[in-house]
């Protein structure tokens, strides 16, 4: 019987490890505007797609920001991190995830974009970010398609440079790979308030400036109501 006991434990213990999903440097992000004067339904919808979610025993880490300073000011967004490329193709229950969208979310708001980004581990320093931090600082660039190559290789050798008097460095570059207008990085900082998030400093490496096409600064509250984090 201790024997059969100890067999059913580790299968189970096997069994829940395969469910995790891979680790890899691939994002998910959403951008979801909701409807004139349905602010609280989209909320309250959103939030049952969410207990969807964790009755499918869903394995992702769901989190969820608003934008409260920059031109989309209002919206929301939503992604999920750390992925190998092939878990998109393993998402949980996709048919019934689609449908309860259609049934909580789309009824109350608008998807506005959708796109795969790359972290670029080899430009980043720190732990990942995106994180649970209050705040997200997120800066989005745009780069002339003929200077990518030049523009990452800035980038990396920033990277490798020791941090200033301000002490340690933490911050994560993604670049979109499908769903949006090319040849497009985003940087995310993590900060514990609006006065924090206004005084980062710039970490943009001098002589990229006539490589952009486009330089966007956005702001964003972490709402751990509007997340979804799996237990273990």
């Amino acid at each position: 019987m201790k024997h059969l006991l100890a067999a059913s434990l580790l299968l189970l213990s096997a069994t829940a490890h395969a469910q995790q999903p891979a680790s890899g440097p691939f994002a998910r992000m959403v951008v979801i505007q909701p409807k004139a004067g349905q602010n609280a339904a989209f909320e309250q919808g959103y939030q049952r797609h969410l207990e969807w979610h964790r009755k499918a025993a869903d394995r992702w880490t769901w989190h969820g920001w608003s934008f409260v300073l920059g031109e989309r000011l209002g919206q929301f967004m939503d992604g999920t991190f750390g992925h190998a490329a092939a878990n998109f193709d393993a998402a949980v229950q996709p048919a019934a995830d689609a449908a309860d969208n259609a049934l909580n979310v789309a009824p109350h708001a608008d998807f506005l974009s959708h796109g795969v980004y790359r972290r670029l581990d080899n430009a980043s320093i720190g732990q990942p970010l995106p994180d649970t931090a209050p705040f997200l600082a997120m800066t989005t660039y745009t780069v002339a398609p003929g200077d990518v190559v030049a523009f990452e290789r800035q980038l990396v050798a920033r990277a490798t440079r020791p941090a200033g008097a301000g002490g340690a460095e933490r911050f994560s570059w993604y670049r979109l790979q499908i769903g949006g207008e090319g040849a497009q990085y985003v940087l995310m900082r993590a900060a514990s308030s609006f006065a924090a998030a206004a005084d980062l400093p710039d970490v943009l490496p001098a002589g990229t400036g006539p490589m952009l096409r486009g330089v966007r600064t956005e702001l964003l509250r972490y709402r751990a109501d509007m997340s979804y984090l799996p237990k273990d």
